[in-house]
Protein backbone atom coordinates (compact mmCIF):
# COMPACT_ATOMS: atom_id res chain seq x y z
CA UNK A 1 0.00 0.00 0.00
CA UNK A 2 2.72 2.25 0.96
CA UNK A 3 4.67 1.25 -2.04
CA UNK A 4 1.84 2.11 -4.36
CA UNK A 5 1.52 5.51 -2.79
CA UNK A 6 5.23 6.26 -3.46
CA UNK A 7 4.94 5.28 -7.04
CA UNK A 8 1.95 7.49 -7.62
CA UNK A 9 3.65 10.40 -5.93
CA UNK A 10 6.71 9.95 -8.05
CA UNK A 11 4.64 10.00 -11.20
CA UNK A 12 2.93 13.20 -10.19
CA UNK A 13 6.28 14.85 -9.46
CA UNK A 14 7.64 13.95 -12.91
CA UNK A 15 4.53 15.28 -14.54
CA UNK A 16 4.83 18.55 -12.67
CA UNK A 17 8.49 18.95 -13.69
CA UNK A 18 7.62 18.36 -17.32
CA UNK A 19 4.94 20.98 -17.24
CA UNK A 20 7.26 23.49 -15.59
CA UNK A 21 9.93 22.87 -18.28
CA UNK A 22 7.48 23.39 -21.11
CA UNK A 23 6.23 26.63 -19.66
CA UNK A 24 9.79 27.99 -19.28
CA UNK A 25 10.66 27.23 -22.86
CA UNK A 26 7.64 29.07 -24.09
CA UNK A 27 8.58 32.09 -22.02
CA UNK A 28 12.13 32.10 -23.39
CA UNK A 29 10.83 31.90 -26.95
CA UNK A 30 8.51 34.81 -26.30
CA UNK A 31 11.33 36.84 -24.83
CA UNK A 32 13.62 36.04 -27.74
CA UNK A 33 10.98 36.97 -30.24
CA UNK A 34 10.33 40.20 -28.44
CA UNK A 35 14.04 41.00 -28.39
CA UNK A 36 14.33 40.33 -32.11
CA UNK A 37 11.41 42.57 -32.80
CA UNK A 38 12.88 45.32 -30.65
CA UNK A 39 16.28 45.02 -32.32
CA UNK A 40 14.67 44.97 -35.74
CA UNK A 41 12.76 48.10 -34.89
CA UNK A 42 15.87 49.75 -33.53
CA UNK A 43 17.87 48.81 -36.64
CA UNK A 44 15.15 50.14 -38.85
CA UNK A 45 15.07 53.36 -36.94
CA UNK A 46 18.82 53.71 -37.04
CA UNK A 47 18.84 52.97 -40.74
CA UNK A 48 16.27 55.63 -41.37
CA UNK A 49 18.27 58.10 -39.33
CA UNK A 50 21.46 57.16 -41.22
CA UNK A 51 19.73 57.54 -44.54
CA UNK A 52 18.39 60.90 -43.52
CA UNK A 53 21.87 62.02 -42.46
CA UNK A 54 23.36 60.80 -45.78
CA UNK A 55 20.70 62.67 -47.67
CA UNK A 56 21.54 65.77 -45.67
CA UNK A 57 25.29 65.27 -46.26
CA UNK A 58 24.78 64.84 -49.98
CA UNK A 59 22.61 67.92 -50.11
CA UNK A 60 25.43 69.91 -48.55
CA UNK A 61 28.02 68.27 -50.75
CA UNK A 62 26.11 68.90 -53.97
CA UNK A 63 24.54 72.25 -53.19
CA UNK A 64 27.08 73.99 -55.46
CA UNK A 65 27.14 77.18 -53.41
CA UNK A 66 29.82 78.61 -51.19
CA UNK A 67 29.20 78.47 -47.45
CA UNK A 68 28.72 81.51 -45.31
CA UNK A 69 31.91 83.32 -44.33
CA UNK A 70 34.02 82.67 -47.46
CA UNK A 71 35.64 85.61 -49.24
CA UNK A 72 38.26 86.00 -52.00
CA UNK A 73 40.37 89.15 -52.19
CA UNK A 74 37.81 90.89 -50.01
CA UNK A 75 34.85 89.85 -52.16
CA UNK A 76 32.20 87.96 -50.11
CA UNK A 77 31.13 84.95 -52.19
CA UNK A 78 28.89 83.36 -49.53
CA UNK A 79 25.83 81.74 -51.10
CA UNK A 80 27.17 82.17 -54.65
CA UNK A 81 27.53 79.45 -57.25
CA UNK A 82 30.85 78.81 -58.96
CA UNK A 83 29.80 80.84 -62.01
CA UNK A 84 28.50 83.70 -59.89
CA UNK A 85 31.70 83.83 -57.87
CA UNK A 86 33.83 83.72 -61.03
CA UNK A 87 31.87 86.66 -62.44
CA UNK A 88 32.18 88.56 -59.15
CA UNK A 89 35.95 88.13 -59.20
CA UNK A 90 36.44 88.88 -62.90
CA UNK A 91 37.44 92.50 -62.43
CA UNK A 92 39.79 91.56 -59.60
CA UNK A 93 41.55 88.82 -61.60
CA UNK A 94 41.77 90.99 -64.70
CA UNK A 95 43.35 93.83 -62.73
CA UNK A 96 46.02 91.50 -61.37
CA UNK A 97 47.43 90.68 -64.85
CA UNK A 98 46.67 94.01 -66.50
CA UNK A 99 49.74 95.80 -67.81
CA UNK A 100 52.11 92.90 -67.30
CA UNK A 101 54.71 92.87 -70.10
CA UNK A 102 57.83 90.75 -70.27
CA UNK A 103 60.62 91.51 -72.74
CA UNK A 104 62.23 88.35 -74.07
CA UNK A 105 65.52 88.51 -75.94
CA UNK A 106 67.34 85.98 -78.06
CA UNK A 107 70.50 87.29 -79.67
CA UNK A 108 69.46 90.33 -81.70
CA UNK A 109 65.78 89.39 -81.61
CA UNK A 110 63.45 91.02 -79.07
CA UNK A 111 59.88 90.04 -78.22
CA UNK A 112 57.53 91.90 -75.89
CA UNK A 113 55.00 89.45 -74.46
CA UNK A 114 51.81 90.29 -72.61
CA UNK A 115 50.34 88.33 -69.73
CA UNK A 116 47.91 86.74 -72.18
CA UNK A 117 50.79 85.67 -74.46
CA UNK A 118 52.60 84.02 -71.56
CA UNK A 119 49.52 82.39 -70.05
CA UNK A 120 49.84 84.51 -66.89
CA UNK A 121 46.51 84.70 -65.06
CA UNK A 122 45.01 84.82 -61.60
CA UNK A 123 44.38 81.40 -60.10
CA UNK A 124 40.66 82.18 -59.73
CA UNK A 125 39.42 78.77 -60.81
CA UNK A 126 41.82 76.88 -58.58
CA UNK A 127 41.07 79.14 -55.58
CA UNK A 128 37.31 78.80 -55.98
CA UNK A 129 37.64 75.02 -56.25
CA UNK A 130 39.54 74.99 -52.95
CA UNK A 131 36.96 77.30 -51.37
CA UNK A 132 34.11 75.11 -52.56
CA UNK A 133 35.62 72.12 -50.70
CA UNK A 134 35.33 73.89 -47.35
CA UNK A 135 32.57 72.26 -45.27
CA UNK A 136 32.28 69.41 -47.71
CA UNK A 137 34.80 66.93 -46.35
CA UNK A 138 34.27 64.17 -43.76
CA UNK A 139 30.92 63.01 -42.34
CA UNK A 140 27.86 65.13 -41.69
CA UNK A 141 28.94 65.98 -38.17
CA UNK A 142 32.34 67.18 -39.42
CA UNK A 143 30.70 69.11 -42.24
CA UNK A 144 28.31 70.86 -39.85
CA UNK A 145 31.12 71.66 -37.50
CA UNK A 146 33.22 73.11 -40.34
CA UNK A 147 30.26 75.08 -41.69
CA UNK A 148 29.58 76.50 -38.27
CA UNK A 149 33.20 77.52 -37.83
CA UNK A 150 33.19 79.17 -41.28
CA UNK A 151 30.07 81.13 -40.40
CA UNK A 152 31.61 82.24 -37.11
CA UNK A 153 35.22 82.88 -38.08
CA UNK A 154 35.14 83.17 -41.89
CA UNK A 155 37.78 82.16 -44.36
CA UNK A 156 39.57 84.66 -46.63
CA UNK A 157 41.37 83.55 -49.79
CA UNK A 158 43.89 85.58 -51.78
CA UNK A 159 44.31 85.15 -55.53
CA UNK A 160 47.78 84.63 -56.93
CA UNK A 161 49.25 84.88 -60.42
CA UNK A 162 50.11 81.57 -62.04
CA UNK A 163 51.30 80.44 -65.46
CA UNK A 164 49.02 78.38 -67.64
CA UNK A 165 51.62 76.09 -69.23
CA UNK A 166 49.28 75.13 -72.07
CA UNK A 167 48.97 78.78 -73.19
CA UNK A 168 52.67 79.38 -72.58
CA UNK A 169 53.60 76.37 -74.72
CA UNK A 170 51.46 77.78 -77.53
CA UNK A 171 53.34 81.08 -77.33
CA UNK A 172 56.69 79.27 -77.29
CA UNK A 173 55.58 77.51 -80.47
CA UNK A 174 55.07 80.94 -82.06
CA UNK A 175 58.48 82.11 -80.86
CA UNK A 176 60.07 78.99 -82.29
CA UNK A 177 58.53 79.67 -85.69
CA UNK A 178 59.68 83.29 -85.68
CA UNK A 179 63.19 82.44 -84.52
CA UNK A 180 63.42 79.46 -86.85
CA UNK A 181 64.36 76.21 -85.22
CA UNK A 182 65.84 74.97 -88.50
CA UNK A 183 68.75 77.04 -89.88
CA UNK A 184 68.24 78.64 -93.29
CA UNK A 185 71.15 79.24 -95.62
CA UNK A 186 71.85 82.54 -97.32
CA UNK A 187 70.40 82.89 -100.81
CA UNK A 188 70.63 85.33 -103.68
CA UNK A 189 68.74 86.30 -106.82
CA UNK A 190 69.48 88.58 -109.76
CA UNK A 191 68.43 92.10 -108.84
CA UNK A 192 65.25 93.00 -110.66
CA UNK A 193 65.37 96.31 -112.52
CA UNK A 194 62.41 98.44 -113.59
CA UNK A 195 61.40 98.36 -117.22
CA UNK A 196 62.63 101.26 -119.31
CA UNK A 197 60.13 104.04 -119.91
CA UNK A 198 61.74 104.96 -123.24
CA UNK A 199 59.44 104.20 -126.15
CA UNK A 200 60.49 101.13 -128.10
CA UNK A 201 62.98 99.81 -125.52
CA UNK A 202 60.64 97.18 -123.99
CA UNK A 203 63.48 95.90 -121.81
CA UNK A 204 65.07 96.50 -118.42
CA UNK A 205 66.34 99.99 -117.70
CA UNK A 206 70.09 99.32 -117.66
CA UNK A 207 71.22 102.93 -118.00
CA UNK A 208 73.89 104.18 -115.57
CA UNK A 209 73.83 101.27 -113.13
CA UNK A 210 77.50 101.37 -112.22
CA UNK A 211 78.97 101.93 -108.78
CA UNK A 212 77.73 105.18 -107.18
CA UNK A 213 80.30 107.93 -106.88
CA UNK A 214 79.45 108.56 -103.23
CA UNK A 215 81.00 105.25 -102.22
CA UNK A 216 77.84 103.88 -100.61
CA UNK A 217 78.37 100.63 -102.54
CA UNK A 218 81.83 99.25 -103.22
CA UNK A 219 81.04 95.69 -104.28
CA UNK A 220 79.45 95.38 -107.72
CA UNK A 221 77.79 92.15 -106.61
CA UNK A 222 75.65 94.16 -104.22
CA UNK A 223 74.33 96.06 -107.24
CA UNK A 224 73.71 93.02 -109.41
CA UNK A 225 72.23 90.62 -106.86
CA UNK A 226 69.82 90.67 -103.95
CA UNK A 227 71.35 88.69 -101.10
CA UNK A 228 69.30 87.26 -98.25
CA UNK A 229 71.38 86.61 -95.16
CA UNK A 230 71.46 83.22 -93.49
CA UNK A 231 69.57 82.59 -90.29
CA UNK A 232 70.95 80.33 -87.59
CA UNK A 233 68.62 77.68 -86.25
CA UNK A 234 67.45 78.55 -82.74
CA UNK A 235 65.92 75.76 -80.69
CA UNK A 236 64.33 77.04 -77.48
CA UNK A 237 64.99 75.03 -74.35
CA UNK A 238 61.31 74.89 -73.56
CA UNK A 239 61.31 73.52 -70.02
CA UNK A 240 63.96 76.01 -68.91
CA UNK A 241 61.98 78.91 -70.34
CA UNK A 242 58.76 77.75 -68.70
CA UNK A 243 60.50 77.40 -65.34
CA UNK A 244 62.15 80.82 -65.69
CA UNK A 245 58.83 82.52 -66.49
CA UNK A 246 57.13 80.74 -63.59
CA UNK A 247 59.85 82.00 -61.25
CA UNK A 248 59.51 85.53 -62.63
CA UNK A 249 55.76 85.43 -62.05
CA UNK A 250 56.19 84.06 -58.53
CA UNK A 251 58.63 86.88 -57.73
CA UNK A 252 56.63 89.52 -59.61
CA UNK A 253 59.77 90.21 -61.67
CA UNK A 254 59.07 91.23 -65.25
CA UNK A 255 62.45 92.62 -66.31
CA UNK A 256 64.32 91.43 -69.41
CA UNK A 257 64.62 87.68 -69.82
CA UNK A 258 67.10 85.98 -72.16
CA UNK A 259 65.46 83.02 -73.86
CA UNK A 260 67.45 79.86 -73.15
CA UNK A 261 68.17 78.34 -76.55
CA UNK A 262 70.60 76.21 -78.50
CA UNK A 263 72.03 77.70 -81.71
CA UNK A 264 72.55 75.67 -84.88
CA UNK A 265 74.63 77.77 -87.32
CA UNK A 266 73.57 77.96 -90.97
CA UNK A 267 75.97 76.19 -93.31
CA UNK A 268 75.99 78.92 -96.02
CA UNK A 269 76.38 82.65 -95.38
CA UNK A 270 76.53 85.57 -97.82
CA UNK A 271 80.29 85.54 -97.39
CA UNK A 272 80.31 81.87 -98.43
CA UNK A 273 78.24 82.70 -101.51
CA UNK A 274 80.55 85.52 -102.50
CA UNK A 275 83.56 83.25 -102.27
CA UNK A 276 82.02 81.16 -105.05
CA UNK A 277 80.34 83.99 -106.99
CA UNK A 278 82.97 86.30 -108.40
CA UNK A 279 83.27 88.83 -111.17
CA UNK A 280 85.16 86.76 -113.73
CA UNK A 281 85.38 89.58 -116.26
CA UNK A 282 84.28 93.15 -116.83
CA UNK A 283 84.75 94.85 -120.21
CA UNK A 284 83.72 98.22 -121.61
CA UNK A 285 83.88 99.77 -125.06
CA UNK A 286 83.41 103.44 -125.90
CA UNK A 287 80.92 104.97 -128.29
CA UNK A 288 82.16 108.53 -127.75
CA UNK A 289 83.74 109.11 -131.15
CA UNK A 290 82.25 109.85 -134.53
CA UNK A 291 78.99 108.31 -135.61
CA UNK A 292 79.05 105.74 -132.80
CA UNK A 293 77.17 108.10 -130.50
CA UNK A 294 74.23 108.76 -132.82
CA UNK A 295 71.00 108.84 -130.81
CA UNK A 296 69.32 106.03 -132.74
CA UNK A 297 72.40 103.84 -132.35
CA UNK A 298 72.47 104.54 -128.59
CA UNK A 299 68.78 103.62 -128.48
CA UNK A 300 69.53 100.25 -130.06
CA UNK A 301 72.44 99.55 -127.73
CA UNK A 302 70.31 100.51 -124.73
CA UNK A 303 67.58 98.14 -125.86
CA UNK A 304 70.09 95.33 -126.40
CA UNK A 305 71.71 95.71 -122.97
CA UNK A 306 68.25 95.70 -121.35
CA UNK A 307 67.27 92.50 -123.12
CA UNK A 308 70.48 90.71 -122.10
CA UNK A 309 70.65 91.98 -118.50
CA UNK A 310 70.32 89.25 -115.89
CA UNK A 311 70.53 86.28 -118.26
CA UNK A 312 71.59 83.14 -116.38
CA UNK A 313 73.39 80.26 -118.11
CA UNK A 314 73.38 76.95 -116.29
CA UNK A 315 76.36 74.62 -116.71
CA UNK A 316 76.47 73.38 -120.30
CA UNK A 317 73.90 75.94 -121.48
CA UNK A 318 74.55 78.09 -124.57
CA UNK A 319 74.00 81.82 -125.05
CA UNK A 320 72.76 83.01 -128.44
CA UNK A 321 72.82 86.74 -129.18
CA UNK A 322 70.18 86.49 -131.91
CA UNK A 323 67.87 84.37 -129.77
CA UNK A 324 68.13 86.81 -126.87
CA UNK A 325 67.73 89.97 -128.93
CA UNK A 326 65.24 88.66 -131.48
CA UNK A 327 64.86 89.94 -135.03
CA UNK A 328 65.81 93.58 -135.37
CA UNK A 329 62.89 95.30 -137.08
CA UNK A 330 61.31 98.71 -136.85
CA UNK A 331 58.11 97.07 -135.66
CA UNK A 332 59.85 95.53 -132.65
CA UNK A 333 61.20 98.85 -131.43
CA UNK A 334 64.61 98.98 -133.12
CA UNK A 335 65.67 102.20 -134.80
CA UNK A 336 67.65 102.95 -137.96
CA UNK A 337 71.37 103.34 -137.31
CA UNK A 338 74.60 102.73 -139.28
CA UNK A 339 75.48 99.14 -140.12
CA UNK A 340 78.38 97.76 -142.19
CA UNK A 341 77.45 96.56 -145.68
CA UNK A 342 79.18 95.52 -148.91
CA UNK A 343 81.82 93.54 -147.08
CA UNK A 344 82.88 96.58 -145.10
CA UNK A 345 83.09 98.86 -148.07
CA UNK A 346 80.23 101.06 -146.93
CA UNK A 347 77.67 101.75 -144.19
CA UNK A 348 73.90 101.81 -144.36
CA UNK A 349 71.19 102.65 -141.85
CA UNK A 350 69.42 99.49 -140.74
CA UNK A 351 67.05 98.62 -137.86
CA UNK A 352 69.17 97.65 -134.87
CA UNK A 353 72.37 99.22 -136.13
CA UNK A 354 74.90 99.38 -133.29
CA UNK A 355 73.98 96.14 -131.52
CA UNK A 356 77.26 94.66 -132.75
CA UNK A 357 79.06 96.87 -130.24
CA UNK A 358 77.17 95.05 -127.49
CA UNK A 359 78.03 91.61 -128.91
CA UNK A 360 81.66 92.67 -129.44
CA UNK A 361 81.91 93.90 -125.84
CA UNK A 362 80.48 90.57 -124.66
CA UNK A 363 82.90 88.62 -126.88
CA UNK A 364 85.84 90.15 -125.07
CA UNK A 365 84.21 89.52 -121.67
CA UNK A 366 83.62 85.85 -122.55
CA UNK A 367 87.26 85.45 -123.62
CA UNK A 368 88.51 87.06 -120.42
CA UNK A 369 86.17 84.88 -118.34
CA UNK A 370 87.52 81.79 -120.13
CA UNK A 371 84.15 80.45 -121.27
CA UNK A 372 83.76 78.44 -124.45
CA UNK A 373 83.28 80.37 -127.70
CA UNK A 374 81.04 78.36 -130.05
CA UNK A 375 80.64 80.72 -132.99
CA UNK A 376 81.98 84.18 -133.62
CA UNK A 377 82.36 86.07 -136.84
CA UNK A 378 84.34 89.29 -137.14
CA UNK A 379 83.17 92.33 -139.04
CA UNK A 380 84.46 92.65 -142.57
CA UNK A 381 86.15 95.91 -141.62
CA UNK A 382 88.13 96.89 -138.57
CA UNK A 383 86.15 99.02 -136.14
CA UNK A 384 87.25 101.98 -134.09
CA UNK A 385 85.70 100.98 -130.74
CA UNK A 386 87.55 97.70 -130.31
CA UNK A 387 91.07 96.39 -130.94
CA UNK A 388 91.62 94.32 -134.03
CA UNK A 389 90.45 90.72 -133.83
CA UNK A 390 88.27 91.29 -130.76
CA UNK A 391 84.92 92.13 -132.33
CA UNK A 392 81.90 89.90 -132.98
CA UNK A 393 79.26 90.83 -135.53
CA UNK A 394 75.65 89.65 -135.53
CA UNK A 395 72.90 89.87 -138.14
CA UNK A 396 69.27 88.85 -137.71
CA UNK A 397 68.74 85.35 -139.06
CA UNK A 398 72.23 85.09 -140.60
CA UNK A 399 75.16 85.68 -138.29
CA UNK A 400 75.00 84.79 -134.60
CA UNK A 401 77.37 85.01 -131.67
CA UNK A 402 77.14 81.97 -129.40
CA UNK A 403 79.09 80.70 -126.41
CA UNK A 404 78.66 78.02 -123.74
CA UNK A 405 79.05 77.92 -119.99
CA UNK A 406 81.77 75.28 -119.71
CA UNK A 407 82.01 75.44 -115.89
CA UNK A 408 80.16 73.60 -113.15
CA UNK A 409 78.39 76.72 -111.83
CA UNK A 410 75.85 79.14 -113.31
CA UNK A 411 77.01 82.20 -115.25
CA UNK A 412 75.26 85.53 -114.68
CA UNK A 413 75.36 88.05 -117.53
CA UNK A 414 74.94 91.78 -117.01
CA UNK A 415 75.14 94.32 -119.82
CA UNK A 416 74.49 98.00 -119.26
CA UNK A 417 75.11 101.39 -120.77
CA UNK A 418 76.98 104.25 -119.14
CA UNK A 419 75.56 107.27 -120.92
CA UNK A 420 77.49 109.69 -118.74
CA UNK A 421 80.82 108.34 -120.00
CA UNK A 422 79.48 106.89 -123.29
CA UNK A 423 80.46 103.28 -122.64
CA UNK A 424 78.93 99.84 -123.09
CA UNK A 425 79.66 97.36 -120.30
CA UNK A 426 79.50 93.59 -120.01
CA UNK A 427 80.05 91.83 -116.68
CA UNK A 428 80.15 88.06 -116.22
CA UNK A 429 79.82 86.44 -112.79
CA UNK A 430 80.49 82.81 -111.97
CA UNK A 431 82.76 80.51 -110.04
CA UNK A 432 86.35 81.65 -109.40
CA UNK A 433 89.14 80.86 -111.86
CA UNK A 434 91.36 77.90 -111.08
CA UNK A 435 94.33 78.39 -108.79
CA UNK A 436 96.61 78.41 -111.85
CA UNK A 437 95.67 82.01 -112.74
CA UNK A 438 93.66 84.92 -111.38
CA UNK A 439 92.99 86.96 -114.53
CA UNK A 440 93.12 86.86 -118.31
CA UNK A 441 94.27 89.72 -120.49
CA UNK A 442 93.67 89.87 -124.23
CA UNK A 443 96.47 90.53 -126.70
CA UNK A 444 95.86 91.81 -130.22
CA UNK A 445 98.83 91.66 -132.56
CA UNK A 446 98.59 93.33 -135.98
CA UNK A 447 100.22 91.47 -138.86
CA UNK A 448 101.31 92.83 -142.25
CA UNK A 449 98.51 94.93 -143.80
CA UNK A 450 96.79 94.00 -147.06
CA UNK A 451 97.25 96.76 -149.63
CA UNK A 452 94.28 97.72 -151.80
CA UNK A 453 94.38 96.36 -155.32
CA UNK A 454 93.91 98.46 -158.46
CA UNK A 455 90.94 100.77 -158.72
CA UNK A 456 87.73 99.24 -160.05
CA UNK A 457 85.26 100.89 -162.40
CA UNK A 458 81.61 99.92 -162.55
CA UNK A 459 79.61 101.03 -165.60
CA UNK A 460 76.23 102.51 -164.81
CA UNK A 461 73.48 103.20 -167.31
CA UNK A 462 72.40 106.21 -165.29
CA UNK A 463 75.61 108.09 -166.03
CA UNK A 464 76.76 109.76 -169.22
CA UNK A 465 80.27 110.87 -170.07
CA UNK A 466 82.15 112.54 -168.45
CA UNK A 467 80.14 112.17 -165.18
CA UNK A 468 81.11 109.70 -162.50
CA UNK A 469 80.69 109.02 -158.74
CA UNK A 470 82.69 107.31 -156.01
CA UNK A 471 81.22 104.05 -154.73
CA UNK A 472 83.83 103.57 -151.99
CA UNK A 473 87.29 104.82 -151.23
CA UNK A 474 90.25 102.46 -151.11
CA UNK A 475 90.70 100.66 -147.77
CA UNK A 476 93.62 98.55 -146.79
CA UNK A 477 93.00 95.22 -145.16
CA UNK A 478 94.20 94.10 -141.76
CA UNK A 479 95.24 90.83 -140.18
CA UNK A 480 95.29 90.36 -136.42
CA UNK A 481 96.32 87.45 -134.27
CA UNK A 482 94.73 87.39 -130.83
CA UNK A 483 95.85 85.62 -127.65
CA UNK A 484 94.76 85.03 -124.08
CA UNK A 485 97.41 85.92 -121.53
CA UNK A 486 96.79 83.93 -118.34
CA UNK A 487 98.24 85.80 -115.39
CA UNK A 488 98.90 85.11 -111.74
CA UNK A 489 99.72 87.93 -109.35
CA UNK A 490 100.35 90.21 -112.31
CA UNK A 491 102.72 87.82 -114.15
CA UNK A 492 101.96 85.81 -117.26
CA UNK A 493 101.88 82.08 -116.54
CA UNK A 494 100.46 80.91 -119.88
CA UNK A 495 99.47 82.21 -123.29
CA UNK A 496 96.92 80.66 -125.64
CA UNK A 497 96.20 81.53 -129.26
CA UNK A 498 92.61 82.55 -129.93
CA UNK A 499 92.28 83.10 -133.66
CA UNK A 500 93.44 85.00 -136.72
CA UNK A 501 91.06 87.67 -137.93
CA UNK A 502 91.29 89.16 -141.41
CA UNK A 503 89.58 92.40 -142.32
CA UNK A 504 89.04 92.77 -146.03
CA UNK A 505 90.84 95.32 -148.15
CA UNK A 506 88.82 97.29 -150.68
CA UNK A 507 90.10 98.96 -153.82
CA UNK A 508 88.66 102.31 -154.73
CA UNK A 509 85.47 101.72 -156.72
CA UNK A 510 83.87 104.18 -159.12
CA UNK A 511 80.58 104.33 -160.97
CA UNK A 512 81.28 105.41 -164.57
CA UNK A 513 79.31 105.80 -167.81
CA UNK A 514 78.65 103.03 -170.23
CA UNK A 515 81.55 102.51 -172.66
CA UNK A 516 84.09 103.89 -170.24
CA UNK A 517 87.58 103.20 -171.64
CA UNK A 518 89.92 104.41 -168.88
CA UNK A 519 89.59 108.13 -169.42
CA UNK A 520 90.68 110.38 -166.54
CA UNK A 521 87.86 111.14 -164.06
CA UNK A 522 87.83 114.88 -163.74
CA UNK A 523 86.89 116.23 -160.29
CA UNK A 524 84.53 118.82 -161.69
CA UNK A 525 82.30 116.05 -163.08
CA UNK A 526 81.96 114.02 -159.88
CA UNK A 527 78.39 113.41 -158.76
CA UNK A 528 78.39 113.22 -155.00
CA UNK A 529 75.72 111.28 -153.12
CA UNK A 530 73.42 113.24 -150.84
CA UNK A 531 74.22 112.76 -147.17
Amino acid sequence: MESNLKTKKQKNTATDKKEVSTSTSKKIIVILLSTVLVLAGLYGALRIISQQREVERLEILNSGIFHEGISVNGVNISGMTMDEATAALKSVSSAMSKGIMLTLTCGSETFVASASDLGIRANTEETLQSAMLLGREGNLTQMKKDIAELAENGKAFTLELIVDTSSLNSYIDILSQQLGAVPTNATFTVKELPMSTTKGINAYDTVNIGLPKDGTVTDLRDLRFDFVEANDGIEIRREELIKAIQERVANNDFSYLEIPADITPASVTIADIKEKLVLRSSVSTSYASGNYGRSTRVHNMTKATGLIYGTVLQPGEQFSANTTLGNRTLGSGWQLAPAVIDGGAANEDQPGGGVCQVSSTMYQAVLMADYQIDYRQAHSSKLGYVEGGLDATIDSGRIDFTWTNNTSSPVYIFTWIDKANKKIWCELYGEPHSDAFDEIKLISQEQDPIKPTADEFIESGSLVAPYWSLKNAAKKGYVFKTYKSYRKDGKEVDRKFITTTTYRMHPARYYVWSGYAGEPLLPEFEIKSEE
